[in-house]
Protein backbone atom coordinates (compact mmCIF):
# COMPACT_ATOMS: atom_id res chain seq x y z
CA UNK A 1 0.00 0.00 0.00
CA UNK A 2 2.88 2.31 0.80
CA UNK A 3 4.43 1.56 -2.59
CA UNK A 4 1.17 2.37 -4.36
CA UNK A 5 0.89 5.62 -2.43
CA UNK A 6 4.46 6.60 -3.32
CA UNK A 7 3.87 5.71 -6.96
CA UNK A 8 0.70 7.80 -7.04
CA UNK A 9 2.50 10.74 -5.47
CA UNK A 10 5.37 10.45 -7.94
CA UNK A 11 2.97 10.25 -10.88
CA UNK A 12 1.12 13.32 -9.61
CA UNK A 13 4.38 15.27 -9.23
CA UNK A 14 5.49 14.28 -12.74
CA UNK A 15 2.10 15.33 -14.13
CA UNK A 16 2.28 18.69 -12.36
CA UNK A 17 5.81 19.24 -13.63
CA UNK A 18 4.74 18.40 -17.17
CA UNK A 19 1.85 20.87 -16.96
CA UNK A 20 4.14 23.63 -15.72
CA UNK A 21 6.72 22.86 -18.44
CA UNK A 22 3.98 22.97 -21.08
CA UNK A 23 2.66 26.26 -19.72
CA UNK A 24 6.14 27.80 -19.77
CA UNK A 25 6.75 26.57 -23.32
CA UNK A 26 3.44 28.02 -24.53
CA UNK A 27 4.19 31.32 -22.78
CA UNK A 28 7.62 31.45 -24.44
CA UNK A 29 6.04 30.88 -27.86
CA UNK A 30 3.51 33.62 -27.22
CA UNK A 31 6.21 36.05 -26.08
CA UNK A 32 8.39 35.25 -29.11
CA UNK A 33 5.38 35.83 -31.40
CA UNK A 34 4.73 39.20 -29.75
CA UNK A 35 8.36 40.27 -30.22
CA UNK A 36 8.32 39.11 -33.86
CA UNK A 37 5.09 41.01 -34.54
CA UNK A 38 6.51 44.18 -33.00
CA UNK A 39 9.69 43.99 -35.07
CA UNK A 40 7.67 43.24 -38.22
CA UNK A 41 5.55 46.35 -37.65
CA UNK A 42 8.77 48.37 -37.33
CA UNK A 43 10.18 46.79 -40.47
CA UNK A 44 7.17 47.64 -42.67
CA UNK A 45 6.94 51.17 -41.26
CA UNK A 46 3.68 50.88 -39.33
CA UNK A 47 5.67 51.76 -36.23
CA UNK A 48 8.17 54.58 -36.97
CA UNK A 49 11.70 53.57 -36.01
CA UNK A 50 12.31 57.00 -34.44
CA UNK A 51 9.55 56.54 -31.88
CA UNK A 52 9.54 52.73 -31.62
CA UNK A 53 13.00 51.48 -30.64
CA UNK A 54 14.11 47.94 -31.42
CA UNK A 55 13.63 45.12 -28.95
CA UNK A 56 17.41 44.72 -28.34
CA UNK A 57 17.74 48.43 -27.47
CA UNK A 58 14.75 48.23 -25.14
CA UNK A 59 16.22 45.15 -23.48
CA UNK A 60 19.57 46.91 -23.10
CA UNK A 61 17.90 49.93 -21.49
CA UNK A 62 16.01 47.62 -19.14
CA UNK A 63 19.17 45.83 -18.05
CA UNK A 64 21.02 49.13 -17.59
CA UNK A 65 18.15 50.60 -15.59
CA UNK A 66 18.03 47.62 -13.28
CA UNK A 67 21.82 47.59 -12.90
CA UNK A 68 22.20 51.27 -11.99
CA UNK A 69 19.04 51.44 -9.88
CA UNK A 70 17.13 53.77 -12.19
CA UNK A 71 14.32 51.25 -12.54
CA UNK A 72 14.61 49.28 -9.31
CA UNK A 73 13.40 52.20 -7.18
CA UNK A 74 10.24 52.84 -9.23
CA UNK A 75 9.61 49.08 -9.43
CA UNK A 76 9.84 48.84 -5.65
CA UNK A 77 7.40 51.74 -5.22
CA UNK A 78 4.88 50.15 -7.58
CA UNK A 79 5.25 46.72 -6.00
CA UNK A 80 4.79 48.15 -2.51
CA UNK A 81 1.65 50.08 -3.47
CA UNK A 82 0.26 47.01 -5.24
CA UNK A 83 0.94 44.66 -2.32
CA UNK A 84 -0.47 47.01 0.34
CA UNK A 85 -3.54 47.82 -1.75
CA UNK A 86 -4.25 44.15 -2.41
CA UNK A 87 -3.78 43.34 1.28
CA UNK A 88 -6.26 46.04 2.28
CA UNK A 89 -8.73 44.82 -0.36
CA UNK A 90 -8.43 41.25 0.92
CA UNK A 91 -8.85 42.32 4.54
CA UNK A 92 -12.09 44.11 3.60
CA UNK A 93 -13.46 42.01 0.75
CA UNK A 94 -12.96 38.52 2.18
CA UNK A 95 -14.93 38.91 5.44
CA UNK A 96 -17.54 41.15 3.82
CA UNK A 97 -18.03 38.64 1.02
CA UNK A 98 -18.42 35.79 3.48
CA UNK A 99 -20.93 37.74 5.57
CA UNK A 100 -23.03 38.69 2.53
CA UNK A 101 -22.80 35.12 1.28
CA UNK A 102 -24.02 33.69 4.56
CA UNK A 103 -26.70 36.30 5.29
CA UNK A 104 -29.25 37.40 2.71
CA UNK A 105 -30.16 40.27 5.02
CA UNK A 106 -26.58 41.55 4.99
CA UNK A 107 -26.47 41.04 1.23
CA UNK A 108 -29.60 43.12 0.70
CA UNK A 109 -28.33 45.88 3.02
CA UNK A 110 -24.95 46.19 1.28
CA UNK A 111 -26.09 45.32 -2.24
CA UNK A 112 -27.06 48.84 -3.35
CA UNK A 113 -23.84 50.37 -2.01
CA UNK A 114 -21.71 47.71 -3.70
CA UNK A 115 -23.45 48.07 -7.07
CA UNK A 116 -23.19 51.86 -6.78
CA UNK A 117 -19.45 51.92 -6.06
CA UNK A 118 -18.27 48.92 -8.11
CA UNK A 119 -18.66 50.54 -11.59
CA UNK A 120 -16.75 53.69 -10.54
CA UNK A 121 -13.28 53.63 -12.20
CA UNK A 122 -10.48 53.90 -9.68
CA UNK A 123 -8.75 56.61 -11.75
CA UNK A 124 -11.89 58.76 -11.45
CA UNK A 125 -11.15 59.01 -7.74
CA UNK A 126 -7.63 60.39 -8.24
CA UNK A 127 -8.61 64.06 -7.57
CA UNK A 128 -10.36 63.06 -4.35
CA UNK A 129 -7.48 60.80 -3.38
CA UNK A 130 -4.93 63.58 -3.92
CA UNK A 131 -6.88 65.87 -1.62
CA UNK A 132 -7.07 63.22 1.10
CA UNK A 133 -3.72 61.42 0.77
CA UNK A 134 -1.53 63.78 -1.27
CA UNK A 135 0.88 62.28 -3.79
CA UNK A 136 2.40 59.77 -1.40
CA UNK A 137 1.98 56.01 -1.41
CA UNK A 138 -1.32 56.28 0.46
CA UNK A 139 -2.97 57.52 -2.74
CA UNK A 140 -1.89 54.44 -4.70
CA UNK A 141 -2.79 52.05 -1.89
CA UNK A 142 -6.26 53.56 -1.60
CA UNK A 143 -6.97 53.37 -5.34
CA UNK A 144 -5.52 49.88 -5.76
CA UNK A 145 -7.58 48.69 -2.80
CA UNK A 146 -10.71 50.33 -4.22
CA UNK A 147 -10.24 48.66 -7.60
CA UNK A 148 -9.36 45.21 -6.28
CA UNK A 149 -11.78 44.83 -3.40
CA UNK A 150 -14.68 43.95 -5.73
CA UNK A 151 -13.27 40.74 -7.27
CA UNK A 152 -12.28 39.55 -3.80
CA UNK A 153 -15.68 40.38 -2.32
CA UNK A 154 -17.66 38.86 -5.19
CA UNK A 155 -15.46 35.77 -5.31
CA UNK A 156 -15.79 35.02 -1.61
CA UNK A 157 -19.52 35.76 -1.67
CA UNK A 158 -20.03 33.46 -4.66
CA UNK A 159 -17.94 30.76 -3.01
CA UNK A 160 -20.05 30.78 0.15
CA UNK A 161 -23.31 30.93 -1.79
CA UNK A 162 -22.46 27.94 -3.97
CA UNK A 163 -21.40 25.53 -1.23
CA UNK A 164 -23.25 22.24 -1.76
CA UNK A 165 -26.19 22.19 0.73
CA UNK A 166 -25.71 18.43 1.06
CA UNK A 167 -22.31 19.04 2.64
CA UNK A 168 -23.82 21.41 5.19
CA UNK A 169 -26.72 19.07 5.98
CA UNK A 170 -24.34 16.13 6.38
CA UNK A 171 -22.15 18.10 8.79
CA UNK A 172 -25.17 19.11 10.85
CA UNK A 173 -26.42 15.52 10.89
CA UNK A 174 -23.07 14.52 12.36
CA UNK A 175 -23.59 16.92 15.24
CA UNK A 176 -21.39 19.78 14.06
CA UNK A 177 -22.19 23.18 15.54
CA UNK A 178 -22.84 26.20 13.36
CA UNK A 179 -19.32 27.49 13.93
CA UNK A 180 -17.86 24.08 13.10
CA UNK A 181 -19.89 23.88 9.90
CA UNK A 182 -18.61 27.31 8.91
CA UNK A 183 -14.98 26.48 9.72
CA UNK A 184 -14.87 22.89 8.47
CA UNK A 185 -17.28 22.97 5.51
CA UNK A 186 -18.15 26.45 4.24
CA UNK A 187 -14.70 28.03 4.36
CA UNK A 188 -12.81 25.15 2.67
CA UNK A 189 -15.50 24.74 0.02
CA UNK A 190 -15.47 28.46 -0.84
CA UNK A 191 -11.67 28.73 -1.18
CA UNK A 192 -11.60 28.00 -4.97
CA UNK A 193 -13.92 30.90 -5.77
CA UNK A 194 -12.02 33.20 -3.41
CA UNK A 195 -8.69 32.19 -4.98
CA UNK A 196 -10.02 32.99 -8.44
CA UNK A 197 -11.25 36.39 -7.27
CA UNK A 198 -7.89 37.10 -5.64
CA UNK A 199 -6.03 36.21 -8.82
CA UNK A 200 -8.26 38.53 -10.84
CA UNK A 201 -7.74 41.29 -8.28
CA UNK A 202 -3.96 40.87 -8.39
CA UNK A 203 -3.87 41.55 -12.12
CA UNK A 204 -6.20 44.53 -11.85
CA UNK A 205 -4.03 45.94 -9.06
CA UNK A 206 -0.95 46.11 -11.30
CA UNK A 207 -2.86 48.00 -14.00
CA UNK A 208 -4.34 50.47 -11.53
CA UNK A 209 -1.06 51.07 -9.68
CA UNK A 210 0.80 52.01 -12.88
CA UNK A 211 -2.11 54.05 -14.27
CA UNK A 212 -2.42 56.07 -11.06
CA UNK A 213 1.29 56.83 -11.15
CA UNK A 214 1.05 58.06 -14.74
CA UNK A 215 -1.93 60.31 -14.10
CA UNK A 216 -1.11 61.63 -10.63
CA UNK A 217 2.68 61.75 -10.73
CA UNK A 218 3.02 59.66 -7.59
CA UNK A 219 6.26 57.64 -7.41
CA UNK A 220 6.54 54.37 -9.31
CA UNK A 221 6.99 52.85 -12.75
CA UNK A 222 4.16 54.94 -14.20
CA UNK A 223 5.78 58.19 -13.11
CA UNK A 224 9.17 57.04 -14.43
CA UNK A 225 7.58 56.10 -17.76
CA UNK A 226 5.85 59.46 -18.06
CA UNK A 227 9.00 61.37 -17.15
CA UNK A 228 11.06 59.46 -19.73
CA UNK A 229 8.48 60.13 -22.43
CA UNK A 230 8.27 63.85 -21.66
CA UNK A 231 12.06 64.23 -21.69
CA UNK A 232 12.40 62.43 -25.02
CA UNK A 233 14.00 59.25 -23.61
CA UNK A 234 11.83 56.98 -25.70
CA UNK A 235 13.88 53.82 -25.16
CA UNK A 236 13.79 54.32 -21.39
CA UNK A 237 10.01 54.78 -21.57
CA UNK A 238 9.66 51.50 -23.45
CA UNK A 239 11.94 49.82 -20.90
CA UNK A 240 9.59 50.98 -18.14
CA UNK A 241 6.63 49.57 -20.08
CA UNK A 242 8.48 46.28 -20.51
CA UNK A 243 9.30 46.12 -16.81
CA UNK A 244 5.68 46.83 -15.88
CA UNK A 245 4.62 43.99 -18.17
CA UNK A 246 7.18 41.63 -16.65
CA UNK A 247 5.98 42.58 -13.18
CA UNK A 248 2.45 41.75 -14.26
CA UNK A 249 3.61 38.36 -15.56
CA UNK A 250 5.35 37.58 -12.26
CA UNK A 251 2.23 38.60 -10.36
CA UNK A 252 0.06 36.36 -12.54
CA UNK A 253 2.41 33.39 -12.14
CA UNK A 254 2.48 33.87 -8.38
CA UNK A 255 -1.32 34.18 -8.29
CA UNK A 256 -1.67 31.02 -10.40
CA UNK A 257 0.64 29.14 -8.05
CA UNK A 258 -1.29 30.36 -5.01
CA UNK A 259 -4.60 29.46 -6.66
CA UNK A 260 -3.31 26.00 -7.50
CA UNK A 261 -2.06 25.49 -3.96
CA UNK A 262 -5.29 26.69 -2.37
CA UNK A 263 -7.77 25.20 -4.81
CA UNK A 264 -5.88 22.61 -6.84
CA UNK A 265 -7.93 19.87 -5.25
CA UNK A 266 -11.01 21.17 -7.08
CA UNK A 267 -9.35 20.71 -10.49
CA UNK A 268 -8.21 17.20 -9.59
CA UNK A 269 -11.72 16.35 -8.37
CA UNK A 270 -13.27 17.72 -11.54
CA UNK A 271 -10.79 15.85 -13.72
CA UNK A 272 -11.60 12.68 -11.85
CA UNK A 273 -15.26 13.00 -12.77
CA UNK A 274 -14.57 13.23 -16.51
Amino acid sequence: MTGSSSLGSTTSDVGAGARWAGAIARSAVGLASLVAAYELLRLVGVLPSASAPSVPSIGSALVSGLADGTLTGPLGDTAQAWALGLAVATAIGLPLGMVTGLSRWADSVTGVAVEFLRPVPAVALIPVGIVVFGLEIGLQVFLVAFATVWPVLIGSRHGVRTVDPLLIDSARALGQSRAQVLYRVVVPASIPAFATGLRTAAGIGVVVAVAVEIVSGSPGLGYHLNSAQQSGRVTDAFAAVLLAGLFGVVVDLAARAAENRLAGWQRHTTEGRR
